[in-house]
């Protein structure tokens, strides 16, 4: 560990040296990933980041209908076939999933490098996932029986602070 400690330390080194070179905006855009490695390898807790990131929300809807119809072992395949379907997506379009709640799931465009196709590809993966939702729908609607099985998903870009707080590296709030 201590060889990594020392490389990261002198690639920031070699980085923060490049500010005249490369821009202030530009090293700092390169050190916050490393610098958040060195803090993870140092036992120290996430630092907060101000970012501007796309973050994606999506919610099942119909589904505590559904567990009332389901035995808890039903109700968990079809929301976790669900959601690992849905988190597939936000990580082929970039994206980075930072929480689960139910039958919820939080994701972040941008949380480790922005780019500017960010929100682009929130709304793209938001679409895939909906259509995702609609074919997931009919297959709970042939296996269960049941009609009411849906997806609403939001987006919002805009500033946030990622990092800190009690979920750590995967807090998010803005």
């Amino acid at each position: 560990m201590s060889d990594s400690v020392d490389r990261l330390r002198q690639t920031i080194a070699a980085l923060q040296a490049q500010r005249g070179a490369l821009g202030d905006d530009m090293v700092e855009l390169a050190l916050g990933p490393l610098r958040a490695r060195l803090a993870a390898l140092e036992g120290e807790p996430a630092a907060q980041q101000l970012r501007q990131v796309s973050v994606l929300f999506v919610d099942v809807v119909g589904s505590t209908s559904l567990s009332e119809r389901l035995s808890p072992e039903e109700i968990s395949a079809v929301m976790d076939g669900t959601l690992a379907g849905f988190t597939r997506l936000v990580q082929a379009h970039g994206g980075v999933v930072l929480q689960y709640a139910g039958d919820s799931m939080l994701a972040v465009f941008g949380k480790s490098v922005a780019r500017e196709s960010d929100a682009e590809d929130a709304v793209r993966a938001g679409l895939d996932i909906l259509a995702q939702a609609r074919e997931q729908a009919e297959r709970v609607r042939h296996r269960h029986g049941h009609q009411g099985f849906g997806v609403r998903a939001g987006i919002a870009t805009g500033g946030v602070l990622l990092g800190g707080g009690v979920d750590g590296e995967q807090s998010i709030r803005g």
